[in-house]
């Protein structure tokens, strides 16, 4: 009975290391104020001192201190006054600044390491008892191997013999529990990543992979980025590829759809996109890969981050299938003069409590308040500290791989706003130095998460950040208006009011008193995956409009994003007035909702060609693409004396870098034409008006004046006598 009592009450405990000497016992039942506990490892008594309590709701707190700092890697157990064992579990102590001096791991040697002689397994689990690796070398038949303690919380373990293909685990024990977990470093993984994979990477290279280097370096001012789904880009049944919704579909040349429309890779050639983001590809949580085929997600719930998602790949039983062909994905983009930026998701993982990561060092790698409650800045459930040294470190490790290995280009981070500046501006400078010309990318939002505010890696601290470009919500709420509040209409849509704030994003925001540092860091855009569409948001706001007009408003607003400083970003299916038939949040909407309708890019062939025009004299002429903002502060100003509803500025004087002598761009934002008086006597050529563009003139004129057709672009030139 009384034994029975004792365990009772040990169970209303629980006891938590929360520094190398402090221990918090959280109470649910009645003890004494004046009651003893002390910790032991079955061989050592160490006392406990209370030296404060605290009372909540239904708890009460004892924070109570050592007199001496105990080894961490053991199993302990507070003893309580009455004689019953609570498990000591490691707490706030994983977070505290101590902690990373003592357990900080430097060497890039985490994961796997094989040859065909061996194959060296390390482990970082600074707070386990001990670690075992779980080595199959068939389905069903496993060996457990110890691992042994090593420098700063690695474990390790080599063995001997050619283990490529073989599947592994490890058993870590921490907290007083055997937990099975996969490697975080695990460069393969078995279908739905159940167990990490041994690979021989030199394997895994498609033919040619050695021969195709990615295209020539260029400034950030020079690049276009088209975003793209893996799956939406193929899944049509009239995509006219063969690997539909898979890595290989953007392998496939001379692909066509509907009326011998030009689709695949070869339609992003046509455009002129520089760089292609795709959305996330590597392993994620949201897909069972035995489904791949029948199930959707944009796949932001990362589960492996160091290995291609398996739905799309052919074979995703097969550990080499994955890699093969992603990496076949980036050596056809290279080929065909594209590079490649991954979408990444660091942010966050799918589900906390079951992710590796907190099997394998419980509560370290997230962020948790004062009260030791998660933190939920993401909205999904947890926010990854990028802040300790061990999670930037692996972000920084994982990037490096993918850079390295898969020849990736650059890099788009997913609520880039929950990061730190720290651990940013030092992935910038690391992968710098192995590629110059890396493109780093954010969302660059405010996000409400446990770090300080003047640490948070978001827009309004991108000077802290000059090797990082940022999504500017400026530049597309001016342009369309505020995606979440259909009142705030923006400048396509006729709001006058927007033009006071079209012009210092249209000139790149940049500068001594800009948002940016340089031009290159602002990404103009007006849609993404996020959100409505442009077509479904401009379907919205003016439903009873012609689709004539909504087609000139969409236009005018992708003419913006071409022609501003900065750099261009366009969504997949954008130059064809992409629908999602509403759906304003589609990340699981499946693939009538999400495919690209190839069948549409046919019907607004035309259109598309439009784009592409727009493109390429933004490719032929550097005075849209100037990167010093003090050259942007000589060479661009505000038209004065615009009718209502007109916006325009100039690009003046730019002999020295330009064919063209004096640019001018109007955008009527009105459904009335206007007219605008012209500022330089002499002859002009008209490059674009009315939906109609052509880099060498569409015609020259002599007037003092021009029309601007209603919800119209117009560009008229001046030459340069140098060229």
């Amino acid at each position: 009975m009384n034994n029975h009592k004792r365990v009772a009450e040990a169970e209303q405990i629980e006891a938590y290391l929360d520094t190398f000497t402090m221990v918090t016992l959280v109470i649910f039942t009645e003890v004494p104020r004046e009651a003893y506990f002390y910790v032991t490892d079955l061989e050592r008594v160490y006392p406990l001192k209370k030296i404060s309590e605290q009372r909540l709701e239904d708890r009460l707190l004892f924070h109570m201190v050592l007199d001496q700092k105990i080894p961490i890697q053991r199993d302990y157990w507070v003893v309580c006054p009455n004689g019953g064992r609570i498990p000591l579990k490691t707490g706030a102590v994983v977070r505290t600044k101590e902690f990373d001096e003592v357990y900080a791991y430097e060497k890039s040697d985490l994961g796997t390491s094989y040859t065909s002689e061996k194959t060296s397994f390390k482990v970082w689990a600074p707070t386990a008892s001990s670690v075992r690796l779980k080595l199959f070398t068939s389905v069903s038949t496993a060996f457990e191997h110890p691992m042994r303690l090593g420098d700063r919380g690695v474990w390790e373990t080599e063995i001997a013999g050619d283990h490529h293909l073989n599947e592994y685990c490890y058993l870590v024990r921490v907290n007083h529990a055997v937990n099975e977990a996969v490697d975080p470093y695990a460069k393969a993984v078995t279908i739905n990543g159940k167990r990490g994979v041994v690979i021989d990477l030199s394997k895994t290279d498609p033919v040619g992979w050695d021969t195709a280097l990615s295209p020539p370096p260029i400034k950030k001012t020079d690049s276009i980025i088209y975003e793209v789904h893996v799956r939406d880009f193929s899944i049509h049944p009239l995509s006219g590829m063969q690997h539909k919704g898979k890595f290989l579909a953007f392998t496939e040349t001379g692909t066509a759809g509907p009326g011998h429309s030009v689709t695949g890779i070869d339609h992003l050639k046509n455009l002129g996109v520089t760089h292609v983001q795709l959305l996330p590809v590597n392993d994620y949580g949201s897909i069972d890969e035995t489904k791949a085929d029948t199930e959707y997600n944009w796949g932001y719930d990362p589960l492996h981050f160091n290995v291609p998602e398996g739905s799309y790949a052919t074979d995703p039983a097969d550990p080499i299938s994955r890699i093969k062909e992603f990496k076949a994905l980036i050596s056809s983009m290279h080929v065909n003069g594209l590079r490649v930026i991954m979408d990444v998701v660091y942010n966050h993982v799918f589900i906390r409590e079951t992710s590796d990561f907190e099997k394998i060092v419980p509560g370290y790698y997230f962020r948790f308040d004062y009260g030791g409650n998660p933190v939920n800045g993401t909205g999904v459930g947890n926010d990854t500290a990028s802040e300790r040294y061990m999670m930037r470190k692996f972000m920084m490790d994982s990037v490096m791989f993918w850079t390295k290995e898969y020849k990736v280009d650059g890099f788009r981070f997913d609520l880039m706003g929950i990061h730190d500046i720290k651990t940013m501006n030092e992935i910038y400078r690391e992968l710098a130095e192995v590629n110059p010309a890396v493109f780093i990318l954010g969302e660059g939002w405010k996000m409400n998460t446990w770090l300080d505010e003047d640490q948070k890696a978001c827009i309004d601290s991108a000077v802290k950040m000059p090797g990082i470009s940022f999504f500017n919500d400026r530049f597309r709420d001016h342009v369309k208006g505020n995606i979440f509040h259909d009142a705030h209409e923006g400048f396509i849509n006729g709001d006058a009011s927007q033009i006071a704030g079209m012009y210092e994003n249209a000139s790149g925001n940049s500068g001594e008193h800009g948002l940016f540092i340089t031009p290159g860091q602002s990404i103009n855009y007006i849609e993404c995956h996020d959100n409505h569409t442009l077509w479904d948001r401009l379907r919205a706001l003016h439903p009873y409009e012609e689709e004539t007009v909504l087609r000139k408003r969409h236009l005018l607003g992708t003419a913006l994003a071409i022609f501003s400083q900065g750099v261009p970003f366009i969504h997949a299916g954008q130059e064809f007035f992409r629908t999602k038939q509403g759906d304003g949040n589609s990340y699981k909407s499946g693939d009538i909702i999400n495919r690209l309708d190839w069948e549409r890019k046919a019907k607004y062939e035309a259109d598309v060609q439009y784009v592409a025009e727009l493109i390429q004299i933004r490719k032929k002429h550097p005075a849209f693409r100037i990167d010093q903002p003090e050259v942007i502060a000589d060479c661009l100003s505000l038209l004065q004396y615009l009718p209502d509803g007109l916006f325009g500025y100039m690009i003046k004087n730019i002999g020295e870098l330009d064919s063209w002598k004096h640019i001018i761009l109007l955008y009527n934002g009105h459904q009335s034409e206007k007219v605008y008086q012209l500022p330089f006597p002499g002859q002009w050529t008209v490059t674009a008006e009315a939906m109609e563009v052509k880099e060498d003139g569409l015609y020259k004129t002599d007037a003092e004046s021009l029309i601007i057709p209603p919800l119209g672009f117009t560009m008229a030139v001046q030459y340069s006598e140098k060229f």
